[in-house]
């Protein structure tokens, strides 16, 4: 039988709360601006319609991506930060950000999000409880 533990998922009704208690065009006014910036990224994302992303060309959802890390890791290529910017023709929006964190928390992972603003951003998740 499959056991939900409130406390487990708490941090993440929160966050989610958070994010839309935010207003305005920057989603990321609670994340810390990052201080050390990656040479570079393990895996680049641009947002694309309806919370999904591109990725190389492609659009793919959020189950896509995490399979996609999750193969990279099994096949010794492994992910430690992920890189999500504005697309051509979509900003940055809310549902993004939540995907990225659920993908973060799992597969511990830095997400770092460059807001429709262009200021760059890093998403910490607090798993402690």
């Amino acid at each position: 039988m499959l056991k939900i533990h409130f406390s487990r998922m708490l941090p993440l009704v929160l966050f989610a709360a958070a994010l839309a208690a935010c207003g305005g065009t920057s989603e990321l006014k609670h994340s810390a601006t990052v201080a050390n910036v990656p040479q570079q990224y393990d895996l680049s994302l641009e947002a694309d319609k309806d919370g999904q992303f591109d990725f190389d060309g492609a659009t793919v959802d959020k189950e896509t991506v995490r399979g996609h890390i999750r193969y990279l890791n099994d096949a010794g290529k492994p992910v430690h930060s992920v890189f999500l910017k504005r697309g051509e023709k979509q900003k940055v929006t809310n549902a993004h950000i939540l995907a990225l964190s659920s993908i973060a928390r799992d597969l511990k992972l830095d997400v770092y999000v460059q807001d429709n603003d262009g200021k760059l951003s890093v998403v910490k998740i607090d798993d402690t409880q």
